[in-house]
């Protein structure tokens, strides 16, 4: 591979290169990142939302009280 594909350093400057396809990767990462924080902000939302709903509009939704406990009790990161 050549230097720009493996990214390079300049000492004199302090500049870190880290060529087209090492940016590329980096934004995938940050975007799959970005992306699982927001799920987990997401199902943290609904869970407090179900959590807040009452028996007569879990029927609704097909869950029983106990139901509805045990997900909204499940930590954000949990799927």
């Amino acid at each position: 591979m050549s230097r720009r594909a493996l990214g390079a350093v300049s000492a004199d400057r302090g500049i870190v290169s880290l060529g087209q396809a090492g940016i590329d990767g980096a934004q995938g990462v940050v975007k799959r990142a970005l992306g699982e924080v927001l799920g987990m902000i997401e199902r943290h939302r609904q869970r407090r939302s179900l959590a807040a709903l009452d028996d007569h509009l879990l029927r609704d939704v097909g869950l029983s009280h106990t139901d509805a406990r045990r997900e909204a009790d499940k930590a954000f990161w949990q799927e």
